[in-house]
């Protein structure tokens, strides 16, 4: 809206392209790249903003998706999300475990079966396995095994060194509480219901963000148009005020007719440098919107919209047919506010079953099975309670005397060195009340839950209802709004004839004037008004993504 009167003068135009060009320079992300956000480079001096930029609705859209900061900020939520259901899938993770230990012993005795009045034993154990809790139906398993070195100077020890070594392995399964309904599977399903949840909140600020950008697209098309307005008011003015001098040069009319023509320049002056500076607010704001962080205290950016209401709507004469009952539908089905709601539901639910479960006592069958093994070397000092008759020695020991030998009794079967055991165990408190309030709590939110869905639905209809009534309303009042510019208009028109010819004064021409300047605005705003109703419709509708052709998994990527 460039004018003689303005105070500053912003340079030669350049194209989006260049623009888009300078601001958000580099290739454009595939869209293969993985679901996780990648390390976010450092922080670049954004350059400053000069010049002109036309920008149609579209291109405001999606400018805004991928500078508006409001926009990245609610992407990290899914992901956030994500993570936390990744964290609850970890409580089932196998864990590997280890541990060594090295004792030495001088032990005091006094036994008619040691000759010894001082017991050394020098021990090394260690152990190494895995263990982890079974995903769905509860219960925990283990794997290990364990391996041990014994030396003593005890002469009832057979063996010194002596190794044993035991490969086992555990269970435990719940057929009770914690059966389908442990706390670590219901983190996970709660977790995933949350990550679907964050989705739909996603879903929700990002409509609500472009509804942002849609009405400061329309504001400014309308201040834009405000200043045109502002402009035109003010020339007609000084045209008055021309006139009216002249015929006071020749004596037609008195000086106070010349004071009320001033007097008429002096209020339209103010009413265009008021309209400017609305015109240069709806500017920033915009730019706030679809640039982002790209506004620097000295851009000097001007936006000129491309589209406009009246060339993309034909208004007069239309009769719009609003199907109240299709909205509705469409806003039961769209809206991330009710699908918000039904996840709230459904995690309800699942915290119902994991505290009715909780009521039940705890019945777990436990088991394990292993085998052992044995090696050493003789103890040459050791008692013998069976000698030979022939030799009077200590028959030898048939065990081999490497520590791997142990392992070989893992695979035979006829050693008895298999090891194994089975039993149930079993709890119950009484009376059991932690359980029982607990169940009852979750009833209690989940009856609220639904009817916090119904109150949802009830507020949706009604803003459905609400904006169907705004866009009739809005679009009978550009008809009524244009009558009126119109018969404002040809009564100005009669009133400068009648000044002309002596008729009429500067003060009646004005006021004529000032009836065509606000029809002008009010013609503007009924204009601004159905446009934001459309985009409030949508809004109730939720279907403003679907209407911008925003796909949401390509919005969500992080930038």
């Amino acid at each position: 809206m460039p004018r003689r009167r303005r105070r500053f003068t912003l340079s030669n135009s350049i194209s989006a392209g260049l623009l888009l060009a300078l601001v958000f320079g580099g290739p454009a992300r595939g869209q293969d790249e993985p679901r996780q956000p990648a390390p976010a480079p450092e922080a670049a001096v954004p350059p400053t903003l000069h010049g002109s930029l036309s920008l149609s609705l579209d291109d405001a859209i999606a400018m805004g998706i991928e500078n508006n900061l409001d926009v990245q900020i609610v992407r990290h939520q899914p992901f956030i999300l994500e993570q936390d259901e990744r964290i609850a899938e970890g409580a089932y993770d196998p864990t590997l475990f280890s541990d060594f230990t090295y004792s030495s012993d001088e032990i005091p005795i006094a036994s008619s079966l040691q000759a010894q009045t001082d017991l050394q034993q020098r021990d090394t154990n260690g152990q190494a396995g895995l263990r982890g809790l079974f995903p769905l139906i509860g219960g925990g398993y283990q794997i290990g095994y364990v391996g041990d070195r014994l030396s003593s100077t005890s002469s009832i020890q057979s063996l010194s060194p002596q190794y044993t070594a035991t490969a086992a392995a555990s269970a435990s399964l719940p057929l009770l509480r914690g059966l389908f309904w442990s706390e670590p599977w219901t983190a996970v399903k709660l977790s995933g219901v949350a990550y679907e949840q964050a989705l739909d909140e996603f879903r929700r600020d990002l409509i609500d963000i472009l509804l942002g950008i849609e009405l400061s697209y329309w504001n400014l098309v309308a201040r834009e148009e405000s200043l045109r307005a502002a402009d035109k008011s003010l020339d007609a003015a000084e045209a008055v005020l021309e006139q009216t001098q002249v015929q006071y040069e020749v004596g037609v009319v008195s000086r106070v007719e010349v004071v009320e023509a001033e007097a008429g320049v002096a209020e339209r002056e103010f009413n265009r440098i008021r309209a400017e500076n609305t015109y240069r607010r709806s500017q920033d704001e915009l730019i706030d919107r679809v640039l982002g962080p790209n506004l620097t205290a000295t851009s000097r950016l001007e936006i000129h919209p491309t589209d406009r209401p009246a060339r993309t709507h034909q208004f007069l004469g239309v009769t719009f047919e609003l199907d109240a009952e299709e909205s509705a539908q469409l806003a039961f089905e769209h809206r991330p506010e009710l699908a918000i709601r039904r996840k709230a539901i459904e995690q309800a639910q699942i915290g119902l079953q994991f505290a009715r479960n909780r009521r039940l006592p705890q019945f777990d069958v436990v088991g394990g099975y292993g085998y052992q093994g044995l090696a050493g070397t003789e103890n040459p000092d050791r008692l013998c309670f069976n000698p030979d008759p022939v030799t009077g020695l200590c028959p030898p020991l048939s065990i081999d005397n490497h520590y791997s030998s142990t392992d070989d009794d893992f695979f035979n079967d006829d050693d008895g060195s298999a090891q194994w055991y089975g039993g149930a165990v079993f709890s119950l408190p009484l009376p059991n009340r932690s359980a029982r309030a607990s169940a009852s709590r979750a009833e209690f939110e989940l009856s609220r839950a639904r009817t916090v869905l119904r109150r949802e639905e009830q507020r949706v209809l009604f803003e459905v209802r609400d904006a169907l009534r705004n866009l009739t309303d809005s679009a009978q009042g550009i008809e009524a709004a244009e009558r009126r510019r119109a018969a404002a208009e040809e009564q100005h028109r009669a009133e400068t004839i009648r000044l002309e010819h002596g008729e009429s004064t500067p003060f009646d021409v004005l006021l004529r004037e000032r009836d065509v300047f606000d029809a002008e605005s009010e013609k503007i705003n009924a204009l601004q008004a159905y446009r934001s109703s459309l985009a409030r419709l949508d809004q109730a509708q939720g279907t403003t993504l679907r209407s911008n052709n925003v796909a949401i998994d390509d919005a969500r990527r992080l930038r």
